[in-house]
């Protein structure tokens, strides 16, 4: 989340809004546009359920499932973060944001949702939603002078644009593959939201061993971050994760699959989310297999997902989950009575 001005929160100049707000099947409110600190920023609530382990005091997740589990909910519940707001036939362009829990007692998220409840602003629909599973989202804007141009005579003719999104939606379907093996030329298809199918073929799981960085690449990628003002530590920090990402006597194992449409899959090995997290930096974001346009047996565009470095001599049977897709959401604009 982006720093938010120190307290006590007043702002210089306002305009509020209070109008409830659905789009893409998420209730909210828009409290007001205030100018406080130095920036110019949008308030609004949206509800937000918090997992109960939270709730109950634990911090962690204790699996890699229901880390995951967690992320799918929050961007669930999180993907419809605002593009721009027209007020008055005036368009403010928004440039950063964040969004964080009342759940947490942050001092710079809990005083403008106090401040702006003291200034009317009515929770409708969230009137129900217990207070923890509220949370507060700021949309910065540069536009400063609609705060003069504002007419409190006039309509307030509120639109809301939110961009366009890749939300990730649950599966939850279990396979058993052979490394190297023979696949069965075997059509698998999941029901979506509609109620209609897409089917998806898994074509072959290999261990893959990712080629070693060139230090050619590596002096200009990080003449590149020095010019971006990292520091020598932090550079020497990525491209130890990109070194790392591939420890000695291991591989990275990978599917070939393919889905009707190119819908993007995601698979885990069953061992992996049974298996407690890991507090690593993340290096396995690094290991990326492109994808390209080569049609392969059933017709489909090939595609890959790495499922995480393995012991190079792991051979067998492996437990695999389609665990979600991934389906892009258009733009949507939401006029606002």
């Amino acid at each position: 989340m982006n720093e938010l001005p120190e307290k006590p929160f007043v702002p210089e100049r306002e305009i509020i809004l209070n109008r409830p707000l659905r789009v893409r099947g998420q209730d909210a409110v828009l409290a007001g546009l205030a100018s406080y600190g130095g920036k110019n920023c949008l308030w609004l609530f949206y509800h937000r359920p918090i997992p109960q382990r939270l709730l109950d005091g634990g911090s962690e997740a204790s699996t890699h499932r229901e880390e995951r589990e967690f992320a799918l909910l929050d961007a669930e519940l999180n993907c419809f973060w605002p593009q721009s707001l027209c007020v008055q036939g005036r368009t403010l362009s928004f440039t950063s944001g964040g969004a964080a829990p009342l759940l947490g007692h942050d001092p710079e998220v809990l005083l403008p949702f106090r401040y702006f409840l003291g200034k009317g602003v009515a929770l409708g629909p969230l009137a129900d939603v217990p207070e923890q599973d509220i949370s507060v989202m700021h949309c910065e804007f540069e536009d400063g002078g609609l705060f003069s141009a504002f007419d409190p005579a006039f309509p307030l003719d509120l639109s809301l644009t939110v961009g366009p999104e890749s939300k990730e939606l649950p599966i939850h379907q279990t396979h058993i593959m052979t490394i190297g093996g023979n696949p069965k030329e075997e059509r698998f298809a999941f029901k979506k939201p509609d109620g209609t199918e897409c089917g998806y073929y898994l074509n072959d799981l290999f261990l893959y061993t990712p080629p070693r960085p060139d230090p050619r690449h590596e002096r200009e990628a990080a003449e590149q971050m020095r010019a971006q003002g990292l520091s020598e530590r932090h550079i020497m920090e990525i491209q130890k994760s990109q070194r790392d990402v591939c420890p000695a006597g291991h591989k990275i194992l990978v599917l070939e699959y393919e889905s009707e449409g190119d819908v993007q899959l995601s698979f885990y090995t069953a061992a992996y989310l049974s298996a407690a997290p890991e507090r690593t930096n993340g290096a396995a974001s690094a290991v990326i297999l492109v994808s390209n346009d080569e049609k392969v047996p059933h017709g489909h565009r090939k595609q890959y997902c790495a499922l995480g470095p393995v012991p190079e001599t792991l051979a067998g049977r492996i437990g695999l989950e389609l665990f979600s897709r991934y389906e892009l959401l258009p733009e949507e604009t939401a006029a606002i009575k």
